[in-house]
């Protein structure tokens, strides 16, 4: 695999955040404003998070159309264009004349996560490590394990969309608390499995550290927002800085599940009849 095509999708992965940082300090004062006095917060000028957008979407498209002239996988150019179409539709959506509606607010936020994820898995599949001939697990099978795995992206990603609709005002905050208490026992429970199992590969393991530190790191700032706000301390200095880690922490718990789905299914496959 050709090594810049790696260095690109790393960087197009370290931008995306940066969107997305600048989209949830946008929510954020937002949700600042409505809880205590409009205007304690700087805004952020729109523009600037507009123009991070659409220069992602020309470099995204860029990057598909440089895989589709070069020797890569079909599933690498299928994940490319498909980054391209969630993150168009994204963009797209963001670029509404504001304030976005609570339904446009939603799908924006949950497809600027999805594009991460997707650009992530395609930093891992262009990594030297993925090139090379997979190392199986040495470790005693456990059969629930990769179902588990293979789960835990869609309960993260259901996770996410209730916090876009708490932040937007459609539903309350308990749901979304439910579903990071499940998030949160699923994610532990593939990640101390693979942990206490498998010595061995080292890719795996590094997959379920990662999994396991950003989960942990989630509730601590999701308990600290909620406490921020039960407090009435959405005014203060504190909870900007705390919501925009909490929803950015959230895109990267995704996109660790995502990792952590592709290494258990390539390091243990199913065994076959």
């Amino acid at each position: 695999m050709n090594p810049a095509l790696h260095r690109s999708a790393l960087f197009l992965a370290i931008l995306a955040l940066v969107v997305i940082v600048s989209g949830a300090y946008i929510t954020s004062t937002e949700v600042a404003a409505r809880l205590s006095q409009p205007g304690a917060f700087p805004a952020l000028n729109e523009g600037l998070h507009r123009a991070l957008a659409i220069g992602l979407a020309v470099l995204t498209l860029a990057f598909a159309i440089w895989t589709a002239f070069t020797a890569t996988p079909n599933w690498m150019r299928a994940l490319s264009w498909s980054g391209v179409v969630t993150l168009a539709i994204a963009t797209a959506l963001g670029l509404r004349t504001r304030p976005l509606s609570p339904t446009t607010g939603v799908y924006h936020a949950l497809l600027a996560h999805l594009f991460l994820s997707i650009i992530v898995a395609i930093a891992v599949g262009t990594s030297a490590s993925w090139n090379r001939p997979p190392e199986l697990a040495d470790g005693p099978r456990k059969p629930l394990l990769n179902p588990a795995a293979i789960a835990t992206p869609p309960f993260v990603l259901l996770q996410i969309a209730l916090g876009a609709m708490y932040r937007h005002d459609v539903t309350s905050v308990l749901p979304h608390m439910a579903a990071a208490m499940a998030v949160t026992f699923l994610a532990l429970i593939v990640s101390s499995v693979v942990l206490q199992n498998y010595p061995r590969p080292a890719s795996l393991r590094h997959a379920a550290v990662a999994l396991i530190s950003i989960v942990l790191t989630q509730v601590c700032l999701g308990i600290a927002a909620f406490l921020l706000l039960l407090l009435n301390y959405a005014g203060t200095p504190y909870f900007i800085p705390v919501t925009i880690a909490h929803v950015t922490v959230g895109a990267a718990t995704l996109a660790a599940s995502v990792v952590m789905a592709i290494e258990v299914c390539r390091s243990i496959p199913p065994r076959t009849a």
